[in-house]
């Protein structure tokens, strides 16, 4: 009688399917609670120097009557109101020397600061700062209140991006 020596060895097979797919499952896991972690620590970093950049913003600044060769805290407001020659002067700092407010912020983020009908002496303007850092990753919005042309207005710092 003669023996047949010809098997499949299926169990050793799937054995290593198991653990091919265990350790799979287990890199996903270990990588979704990785991420959910880190977008978390993005907001609430944003939201911590968003919050220190609209509150710079929206003080008289330091020194109170501020300019772009002694500020130490950029500032737009004066007597409670959006004082009009602070805000044409964060504009122009902002416009000639982003990098300067952005180390006056403490902040690693780009930034865009603006509100419905601003204006300086030389015309409208949409806003200031980066005005492409809405349409990265990563921006989060704070709106306050404030007073502007004796009206109340809605003011809106987006931040992200760098």
């Amino acid at each position: 009688m003669k023996i047949n020596k010809k098997s499949q060895a299926w169990g050793i097979d799937l054995v290593f399917a198991f653990i091919i797919f265990s350790v799979g499952i287990m890199i996903f896991f270990v990588y979704s609670i990785n991420q959910t972690g880190e977008a978390k620590e993005k907001f609430d970093s944003l939201t911590v120097d968003g919050d220190f950049i609209l509150n710079n913003i929206l003080s008289e600044g330091y020194p109170i009557d501020w300019n772009s060769s002694n500020v130490i805290i950029i500032g737009i407001i004066s007597d409670g109101k959006i004082n009009n020659t602070k805000l044409e002067r964060f504009y122009n700092l902002s416009l000639n020397n982003y990098t300067t407010t952005i180390s006056k912020f403490r902040t690693r983020y780009n930034y865009y600061f603006s509100f419905d009908n601003m204006s300086i002496s030389s015309g409208a303007i949409n806003g200031i700062g980066k005005s492409d850092v809405n349409t990265s990753n990563n921006v989060i919005r704070i709106t306050r209140y404030s007073i502007y042309n004796n009206k109340p207005t809605v003011v809106k710092l987006d931040i992200g991006g760098n």
